[in-house]
């Protein structure tokens, strides 16, 4: 729990590559949109784009390069709440986030500790996704 800079790299790379690449949810009541006339009734489905978010630069700045320091405590505090979801967020948020992210820094911890990793030559950098589904899968599996 004390890697802070791991805390910040697994950020990042949730940012780019979000486990899903939308949330689905519905509302409960109607709503106005602000500074519109735009109004969502009661019981309609709303698409949220986790991926659009995370790469729109008023919020992430030069989005499509990693920078672990988006995540440091000040530029943390600067962001506006509901920008970052790669886990949902609110009452909707996924349950195993702590459980998901404390096991994989663990088995970062334990794989790199042990082994030399490197990509092969299928390893496609930039990594390019498929557009297809739901969850953020890379091109060709």
């Amino acid at each position: 729990m004390s890697l802070l800079y791991l805390d910040m790299v697994f950020s990042e790379t949730l940012r780019m590559y979000p486990p899903a690449e939308y949330l689905h949810r519905i509302t409960s009541e109607t709503y106005n949109v602000p500074n519109s006339n735009l109004v969502i009734e009661e019981g309609t489905p709303v698409f949220i784009s986790v991926r659009g978010l995370h790469y729109e630069p008023k919020y992430f700045l030069d989005p499509d390069k990693f920078d672990p320091e988006r995540f440091n405590e000040e530029n943390k505090r600067d962001r506006p709440a509901y920008v970052y979801l790669p886990f949902g967020e609110g009452p909707r948020t996924c349950i195993g986030i702590r459980l998901g992210l404390l096991e994989m820094k663990l088995a970062l911890v334990k794989i790199s500790s042990k082994f030399e990793v490197s990509p092969c030559e299928k390893t496609l950098i930039p990594m390019k996704l498929d557009s297809r589904g739901h969850l953020t899968t890379p091109l060709g599996g």
